[in-house]
């Protein structure tokens, strides 16, 4: 049982879309749904073998960031994943979490939990964030065909930086190299260990009976 409310809420989801198509999510997003772009990167990685461009939308209580892949001498691996899931098709859904070092060594010590790569800290077109994703929810692809969900920590006031930097900014490879090696090297691996779930475990009753 777990006795801690760890997922606060949702912070963004994530929608891999089309080079060809983002124009016009964004205006649905934009100009229909009512958001506001807080950023917009046509190239995150120039000069590398491939990239994605990643345009941020704040709806207050939460965003939706679109994704699309930019192919050069590799195949990115948001390319990948909208050739098996189709265009505007979640890739993950980040929730949020109040203190995310805690929780990732919580949740690797009762669940197993398994990470991609190191918590970073940036500014991620929201504004300031730890973060950390997750391996996949299935392990029977290529990591590049899977969901996966993502874990985030923000300062108590959206907007403010965190009062403290215990770990650089630029910590790890960053989250897209991350998950294009995973593509690479196709680390098939569940996100948590479920052997570590009781036997016979039920979710308890709730409403008529």
């Amino acid at each position: 049982m777990s006795f801690m409310k760890w997922l606060q809420k949702i912070d963004h989801v994530t929608y891999v879309v089309r080079p060809d198509t983002i124009r016009k999510w964004a205006w649905l997003y934009l100009e229909k749904f009512g958001g506001r772009m807080t950023l917009r990167v046509d190239d995150t990685n120039p000069g590398e073998k491939s990239s994605m461009m990643l345009w941020c939308i704040d709806f207050g209580e939460f965003g939706i960031a679109l994704v699309a892949g930019i192919d050069r001498q590799e195949k990115s691996h948001v390319t990948a994943y909208a050739e098996r899931h189709g265009d505007h098709s979640v890739q993950h859904v980040a929730f949020q979490v109040p203190d995310l070092a805690t929780f990732q060594k919580a949740m690797v010590e009762q669940a197993g939990l398994h990470l991609l790569g190191p918590i970073l800290q940036r500014n991620d077109g929201f504004g300031w964030v730890r973060q950390v994703f997750a391996k996949g929810y299935d392990d029977s692809a290529n990591p590049a065909e899977v969901g996966f969900p993502e874990f985030v920590e923000r300062p108590l006031k959206k907007g403010e930086a965190f009062p403290e930097v215990s770990f650089s900014a630029s910590a790890g490879t960053g989250l897209y190299q991350q998950a294009q090696e995973a593509m690479e090297s196709d680390q098939r691996e569940a996100m948590v260990d479920f052997s570590r779930m009781p036997a016979g475990w039920e979710p308890p009753r709730v409403g008529a009976t």
